[in-house]
């Protein structure tokens, strides 16, 4: 049942009050609404013109007496006035207009024209012009459109050019972060080429409540999810702009008639060492999707790389049976036509406004055609080449020669930019930045910078100044690197690079260059850093010279930790994030300074979940290590200490068994440890913490809302007592004692609140009845209608 709401009726007086500028509409596109409307309006039949000068006509009417029975000109000048319009007209219109000799000159423009500008246009092109009524400008066309509604659905891109809408979409967007984001969408919507994905991903995200978007990288993910964000939006869902689940959870909001929708671009890759390196993540990550697909009014678009999907989903057994690995909805290369990659490439050029002779240079010979065939085509190469501030110097010939060296070697895009067009320094702070695998908080990225600074000058005797990184920061701001402002406890700026592809070509420039990647190390000052050379998530490895720096960086303690780290890691902790980078990075000689760091983690009264499961992993690895037998005697020699201290915050039921083989690697007696007092009760209480927690899991966590019945309750109960059950017999296998004493019970009274909301709730749930008009190609001559596109006005 499709139900009007307030939202619905404030969507109904947008669209009938509507006061278009067209300024997201290309001068092609501009044309065929024209057509379309001037059709419906006079009732003709008013035919486009193909390939080759237009002769003073973009659209006509025949009859039989005069094949320029009506001639119309559409002027769309984004930008300009009237002044340059009447010039146009007249010094180069006025001649092809008394040669053709129509019946009837219509001309439109998207420029707003008064009574006396319509009158003058008359008056200067009669006797062709018949009345005024016949000078069309913006307000004529707005009028039009309020009574064709079929045409105004039909141009979805013109929606965006109303600021009524405009305005809407940003009163939508929640927090500052958002609200920039969708100004910089609403800057990006014209550029924008609607193909039968757009369609297709708003039904799967109506459907699912869960729209996941993978492809390769540039294939335009970023891009379509922004899209779909606004028109949501403008129908009247809050969006929110999210980077880390706790971010998530705390705007998730309780009230099921609030319509929200969450947006985490990139999530695999910008969290992907904190997924593999938590259980607890993996699990807060599947469990938000749950929470978001069983709730009402909630939506969740989620973007990242198919290769990053694919390695979670083969490594993680909570991703690999969640809707992540199910409900894909996956934009791949090949689903753009040939047609559609024209119109990307000159929505590009038209709206960025490339310089005539550059332009010239594209049409000449059809070049355009070398562009859209590369196999290497990619939106993200279209939006490199014609960024004008990459372009503005270049002379036609090294225009194309760029173009085709980023179809060549896509790879190198950022080549020439950062080679050619920054300076040295600038250099180093791209690198600094690069260094980081998450944006940094400016203090950090200062702080990294500086030591970067100091290598410079003591290694290379580069002369540096005080204000250095805010001289980089300038030159780099927009053209390679962002900033925002995120309100916290207070204000907190982060950096990060303009586009992916800035970090994929440093990537291969660090992987090609042994120097730089010495240099990276040299200047290490957080333990962030060197998760850039985490050798499960990077293309490279420490050779041996640089561990043995890394090695030496640890031992004089010049290695610290940034503030987003402690978020994850105790700050009195460090040692445990060393140890496991000594542990994973480095290979030898790494003994006596992993010796260092345990003995100081010896005194440590408490860690984090993480850090025990981090613990756990080092100590594993460790074992199997004979080259570091003097950690590894110290390990044994104060095992049970350290053994404790892992597990006092151990909340994972997978560790639980890994206790046992930890036991046997380092040869320490389990049977001895089980039969203490203090061993059976440790081990007991892990137990019931495990239990506990789980319970605390099920009745917060997303699949709380998806229970509507008894049945499901006691299933999910039976569960968890059934693991507690298996802890039990892998912990004390030869014990025979009552497991009963460790049942978890179900909460009569939270469940049979929670079954009756979730009924409720089911039952008030309606359809989504958006429906979506994108403009239908029609069974044309494709290459013929590339030529069109591409032909150039007079």
């Amino acid at each position: 049942m499709n139900i009007l709401t307030i939202e619905n009726l404030q969507v109904i007086n947008w669209l009938t009050k509507m006061n278009y500028n067209f300024s997201t509409l290309n001068d092609k596109e501009f044309e065929q609404i024209t057509k379309d409307l001037l059709n419906a309006k006079f009732d003709l039949n008013l035919q486009n013109f193909k390939s080759g000068p237009d002769g003073g006509v973009d659209l006509r009417f025949s009859t039989s007496e005069n094949d320029n029975s009506i001639v119309v000109q559409a002027k769309h000048y984004l930008g300009s006035g009237f002044s340059k319009l009447k010039s146009k007209l007249l010094s180069e219109e006025l001649s092809k207009i008394k040669k053709l000799s129509p019946d009837r000159y219509i001309v439109v423009t998207s420029l707003p024209l008064s009574a006396a500008q319509k009158d003058q246009l008359r008056l200067e092109l009669a006797p062709f012009i018949l009345t005024s009524n016949d000078v069309i400008g913006q307000e004529d066309l707005n009028g039009y459109l309020t009574k064709f509604k079929e045409i105004e659905k039909k141009y979805f891109k013109l929606w965006f050019s109303s600021v009524n809408i405009f305005d809407a979409v940003l009163n939508n967007a929640i927090e500052g972060r958002t609200k920039f984001l969708m100004e910089k969408v609403g800057r990006k919507i014209p550029l924008f080429v609607i193909t039968k994905k757009l369609d297709d991903a708003i039904k799967v995200l109506q459907k699912e409540k869960l729209l996941l978007i993978t492809g390769q990288p540039g294939v335009g993910k970023t891009t379509l999810a922004e899209i779909i964000l606004f028109v949501r939006a403008k129908e009247g869902l809050k969006i929110y702009k999210v980077e880390d689940l706790r971010e998530a959870e705390d705007v998730f909001s309780v009230n099921n008639d609030e319509k929200q929708l969450f947006y985490f671009d990139d999530f695999l890759g910008a969290n992907y060492l904190e997924i593999i390196g938590s259980h607890k993540t993996e699990t807060q990550l599947t469990g938000f999707v749950e929470r978001v697909k069983t709730t009402p009014n909630k939506y969740l678009i989620l973007t990242t790389r198919t290769v990053i999907l694919n390695h979670a989903i083969d490594r993680h057994e909570k991703i690999s049976h969640s809707r992540l690995a199910s409900d894909q909805f996956e934009i791949k290369l090949t689903d753009y036509t040939k047609y559609e990659k024209a119109e990307i490439l000159y929505n590009h050029l038209f709206f960025n406004g490339v310089r005539e002779d550059l332009h010239d240079s594209i049409l000449s010979g059809k070049f355009y055609k070398k562009i859209i065939e590369h196999p290497n085509y990619t939106p993200r190469i279209i939006e490199f080449i014609t960024d004008k501030v990459r372009i503005e110097e270049l002379t036609p010939q090294t225009y194309l020669q760029l173009i085709l060296n980023s179809l060549d070697n896509p790879k190198d895009i950022w080549s020439y930019s950062f080679n050619k067009q920054i300076d040295y320094f600038d250099r180093c702070l791209l690198l600094t930045l690069f260094s980081f695998t998450n944006p940094p908080l400016e203090p950090t990225l200062l702080s990294a910078f500086e030591k970067r600074l100091e290598y410079e000058k003591s290694e290379h005797n580069q002369k540096i100044t005080s204000s250095q990184f805010n001289d980089s920061v300038t030159v780099l701001l927009n053209g390679f690197i962002t900033s925002e402002v995120r309100f916290r406890e207070k204000p907190e700026r982060r950096y990060d690079f303009i586009n992916p592809s800035l970090k994929d070509f440093l990537i291969g420039y660090v992987s090609d260059s042994y120097s730089e990647k010495k240099s990276l190390i040299l200047s290490v000052l957080y333990v962030e850093q060197l998760y850039r050379f985490h050798p499960k998530n990077s293309n490279y490895s420490l050779e041996k010279e640089l561990q043995n720096i890394v090695i030496d960086k640890i031992s004089e303690s010049e290695i610290q930790m940034s503030k987003f780290r402690t978020k994850w890691i105790t700050e009195n902790n460090i040692h445990i994030a060393l140890i496991e980078v000594l542990t994973i990075y480095v290979q030898e000689n790494a003994d006596n300074v992993l010796l260092a760091q345990f003995k100081q983690l010896k005194s440590s009264k408490s860690i984090s979940n993480l850090e025990s499961e981090i613990l756990m992993n080092c100590l594993l690895n460790i074992g199997k290590n004979v080259n570091i037998y003097s950690t590894i005697n110290f390990i044994r020699e104060n095992f049970i200490e350290i053994f404790e201290i892992l597990l006092d915050s151990m909340v994972d039921e997978n560790y639980v068994f890994e206790i046992r083989p930890l036991f046997e690697l380092y040869s320490i007696d389990y049977e001895h440890y089980i039969e203490s007092e203090s061993g059976f009760n440790n081990f007991v209480y892990l137990i019931e913490r495990i239990l506990e927690h789980l319970v605390e899991e099920l009745e917060s966590g997303e699949r709380s809302n998806s229970i509507t019945d008894w049945y499901k309750v006691y299933r999910e109960i039976d569960e968890i007592n059934s693991l507690g059950s298996r802890l039990l017999d892998f912990l004390f296998p030869d014990t025979s004692f009552s497991r009963d004493f460790l049942r978890v019970e179900a909460n009569e009274d939270f469940w049979a609140e929670k079954i009756e909301e979730n009924l409720s709730a089911l039952e008030d749930e309606e359809e989504d009845s958006e429906r979506y008009y994108p403009i239908n190609d029609p069974k044309i001559d494709v290459d013929a209608a590339i030529d069109d596109l591409f032909k150039k006005q007079s």
